[in-house]
């Protein structure tokens, strides 16, 4: 079955991207259970699990940082959905992998089905933003690109959830189980579904408004037989790739972390009870990436009214963008961690906060794009997802998982022994409190460093606004060292 319309393909990579986040919010959204699991399996302390909890999470940031870089430069000349649809068929099977470690009792097998899931899902991370930009209708690209930032929200919300339901039902195994089966007919429809005019490598393009890119390109040098330092080199030499890539892995940094520890976070301050903390933090999550996704997609493309076409406008407008409202979700976050003692206060601040930060998503991604040459906009998000996962999303788990053993050793899992069940310390809430706070403040203090280098990146963005020269959509010359 061929899918030959454009918004349904759209849909399907949207699909696609809810189930991938549904996965990566299974094991954070029941980290009651396990860290018992962690515990009962590696005979360790209870009060030294959560490194082995962050660790779980950093190993799938990092082999999904390594190969959406090699996935990114392989569509330069392959075809991008055959790359997916392999990756998301690994994808499927390490899911599988992941839910029989319960059973096996094996951490190292849920180790390995994490690391394998982060190549799988990668493979489609890597093209598909730029299939986004490229054949969404003009006057909606960033509308398009926003809405597919709402299914990363509402997977995530959605996987919270999920991971807390099927871990006190029928098991955390059957969530993984479950995932797997859902994704297995998505990824076959990936493989056979695409038309082959959807399908074609980037530098292979050959649509007419990309023929003045491809002559581009192939005045710079490149060919299907490029290789990949030239191409590494070149990404690198755009400072505006390299000041949006940098703030936006210290972003990530603290939503890893808040993704991680999050609910654990809630439950052991004593923010919010256990049964409904995951849900509740999953439901904010969804909403503020529901509102804040499309909107600021929607603002760019308003912004950008009438001059769809002026590629150093619409840089500008994104930087600008960029900048101003992550330095408004700072000030909100900050205040929802402050409140913590007043759920519903705590709950408003860090939603707004959210909200202001998923509406830099979007631009960012154009702001990437814009960076680069068409056939290179593949590579440059891989390269850029390497670099935002090393110093963000890899670090960040394993990091607050040992500061939060340090400043909260009272918050790990024990067992009811009326009860027969894993429950939290009941000391956590007593003496762990101020060190879970402290434990936000600093997650939370990694931002400010986000509104340093979009701060440069929005005067590079203004100062390329002001050049006499302008550049076209079509026609996105990498801005080297030293010219901008």
């Amino acid at each position: 079955m061929q899918i030959t319309n454009v918004k349904h393909i759209f849909a399907l990579l949207c699909a696609i991207n809810v189930l991938n986040y549904i996965d990566r919010g299974i094991v954070p959204g029941a980290p009651i259970q396990f860290q018992w699991f962690i515990h009962h399996t590696l005979d360790i302390a209870a009060d030294r699990v959560s490194i082995y909890i962050g660790l779980l999470v950093s190993v799938f940031i990092a082999s999904y940082s390594v190969f959406i870089c090699v996935f990114g430069y392989l569509s330069i000349r392959r075809r991008p959905f055959r790359l997916a649809a392999f990756g998301l068929i690994l994808l499927t099977l390490s899911i599988a992998l992941c839910g029989l470690a319960r059973p096996m009792k094996n951490y190292y097998l849920l180790l390995v089905g994490r690391l394998l899931s982060g190549v799988g899902e990668s493979s489609f991370q890597a093209v598909t933003p730029s299939f986004i930009d490229q054949h969404a209708p003009p006057h909606k690209r960033t509308l398009w690109l926003g809405l597919f930032g709402c299914a990363i929200s509402a997977g995530t919300a959605l996987g919270y959830s999920y991971g807390s339901l099927t871990a006190q039902t029928i098991g955390w195994d059957w969530g993984f189980y479950l995932t797997a089966i859902a994704m297995a007919p998505l990824a076959y429809l990936c493989y056979t579904g695409i038309p082959a005019r959807f399908d074609l490598p980037m530098i292979q393009e050959t649509t007419q408004p990309h023929q003045d890119v491809i002559a581009d390109d192939m005045r710079r040098g490149s060919s299907l037989t490029i290789s990949f330092l030239p191409e590494l080199w070149s990404v690198m030499q755009s400072p505006l790739f390299l000041t949006a890539t940098f703030g936006w892995a210290a972003y990530s940094f603290t939503l890893a972390g808040l993704a991680s520890f999050g609910p654990a976070i809630l439950i052991g301050s004593n923010t919010l009870d256990e049964k409904y903390a995951s849900t509740a933090f999953g439901v904010i999550v969804v909403l503020a990436g529901l509102v804040g996704s499309p909107l600021g997609g929607f603002a760019v493309d308003f912004q950008c009214k009438a001059q769809e076409s002026d590629a150093d406008h619409r840089l500008y407008v994104v930087t600008r963008q960029m900048f101003v409202l992550v330095s408004g979700g700072i000030a909100c976050v900050f205040g929802s961690a402050v409140m913590m003692d007043v759920p519903a206060a705590f709950l408003a601040f860090l939603f707004v906060g959210l909200v202001l930060l998923f509406m830099t998503q979007s631009a960012f991604t154009v702001c990437v794009l814009l960076s680069v040459t068409r056939s290179r906009q593949g590579f440059a998000l891989g390269l850029s997802t390497f670099l935002l996962h090393l110093l963000g999303d890899v670090p960040s788990p394993i990091l607050l998982g040992y500061l939060k053993d340090q400043w909260a050793p009272d918050c790990g899992t024990v067992v009811d022994e009326v009860l027969d069940s894993e429950m939290l310390n009941p000391m956590c809430s007593v003496t762990g409190k101020g060190g879970l706070q402290r434990l936000l403040f600093f997650a939370y203090g990694w931002l400010t460093m986000t509104a340093f280098f979009w701060g440069l990146a929005f005067l590079l963005g203004r100062r390329k606004l002001l050049r006499p020269q302008k550049r076209s959509m079509f026609d996105t010359a990498i801005p080297m060292m030293g010219s901008v």
